[in-house]
């Protein structure tokens, strides 16, 4: 029998297991007769930068999403994009303040356009940090796979 080592090594467990997990397709769901599970991730805001709280958010849902899935449920992670359109709306006006304009003082298509341009600039941040996590055992797989 093995030893077991006193500290946890990520890439001597985790390898193994997430290459069973892709084998197996663990991390895609099709409707069938097993009882659903679902989580529909609540979106990251276009107004900022990737934190633990998101992190922390993310790796609860996988806790849970896997739980699902040992116990046999067809478990789906469904990932979400911006929600935030008032805070987004907030950091507009306020690039706008700073640039000496006056959100009253232009009309809705010259205001959206503003925000367009604003959400093109900052809006994929946390995705795009999202998507750059890698897998800690293999180094190349996403942390998330639905991120692929």
């Amino acid at each position: 029998m093995k030893e077991r080592s006193a500290k946890y090594t990520p890439s001597e467990t985790e390898e193994k297991w997430y290459e069973h997990w892709m084998k197996k397709n663990y991390f895609s769901s099709k409707p069938d007769n097993r009882e659903p599970y679902t989580i529909i991730i609540p979106p990251p805001n276009v107004t900022g930068v990737l934190h633990m709280g998101h992190m922390l958010n993310n790796t609860i849902q996988d806790v849970l999403i896997r739980k699902a899935r040992q116990e046999g449920k067809n478990a789906c992670w469904v990932p979400g994009t911006d929600h935030a359109s008032i805070a987004t709306e907030a950091k507009v006006v306020k690039l706008l303040r700073e640039k000496g304009i006056k959100k009253s003082d232009l009309t809705r298509e010259e205001f959206l356009d503003h925000a367009w341009a604003w959400k093109e600039e900052y809006g994929g941040i946390i995705l795009n940090q999202l998507k750059s996590l890698v897998h800690p055992a293999t180094g190349t797989e996403p942390l998330l796979p639905w991120m692929k």
